[in-house]
């Protein structure tokens, strides 16, 4: 793990980070998300491909808006690196624009929360990668291998969710097929492999931080989606879990 200069922005940066790691869970999980299983103020807000779009396009900025400066002239590695966050957010954008469907509006305001540490964790991976690892070793490897592993698992299960509704239905379904006879959401577990693959690549604290962050969010949301279904379906498996199979 690479550390960086102590400064009072990175202080700052990391306390921020930690303070989403602990608290993103309980708050997801305790109601305020933006997630479909919640259903606050249905019909208010955002449409919500609009939302989904402008969530995962605004790290895409942020990550040129971070890297500009040496993309032109990048090593193997940097580009690695970059690549790995660019085909993250690239792949949620057309996933939101194409794959998902949608049966309510989604919050503004979660929208622009959720976005905004989306944005800040792209931006912190490509400014961190301006000095990246010095050479392509075992974990280097092992990166490239979660990150394609999190990223396919993410796509499969996404892809079997949007299968589930026909194009004018807005129900929900008990999801089925691979690991969803063992939780609700694995789309969740295969994000944050993506992640650790990410971090791994990355090597630095504040990417590692990020990743606890994001497994804080998603497994809050995952909760929340367990707890739904089991309020729903009355005929919900009661050994099913929320992202882990068999554990969590």
């Amino acid at each position: 793990m690479f550390f960086p200069n102590w400064t009072a922005f990175v202080i700052l940066h990391h306390l921020l980070l930690a303070a989403i790691a602990l608290c993103a869970g309980p708050v997801v999980y305790f109601g305020q998300s933006n997630s479909n299983y919640n259903k606050p103020r249905a019909g208010k807000g955002l449409p919500a491909r609009l939302g989904m779009f402008i969530l995962y396009t605004t790290p895409l900025l942020a990550l040129f808006l971070s890297a500009k400066d040496y993309l032109p002239s990048a090593s193997a590695i940097q580009w690695i690196v970059f690549a790995a966050v660019f085909v993250h957010f690239s792949k949620r954008t057309l996933e939101s624009l194409f794959l998902h469907k949608y049966s309510r509006a989604t919050s503004l305001v979660n929208t622009l929360v959720i976005g905004f540490f989306y944005s800040q964790a792209a931006f912190t991976v490509g400014w961190l990668n301006r000095n990246p690892v010095p050479a392509v070793d075992p974990l280097f490897i092992v990166g490239i291998i979660l990150f394609l592993t999190g990223i396919s698992g993410n796509y499969y299960y996404h892809k079997l969710l949007a299968g589930l509704r026909k194009e004018s239905s807005t129900g929900y379904f008990i999801p089925k097929g691979g690991l969803f006879r063992y939780v609700v959401c694995p789309h969740y577990l295969f994000e944050i492999v993506g992640w650790a693959g990410i971090a791994l690549l990355s090597r630095y604290s504040a990417t590692w931080m990020n990743l606890l962050a994001m497994t804080s969010f998603l497994v809050g949301q995952g909760l929340r989606a367990l707890s739904w279904y089991r309020a729903t379906f009355k005929d919900f498996p009661k050994d099913k879990k929320a992202i882990l199979p068999f554990i969590l």
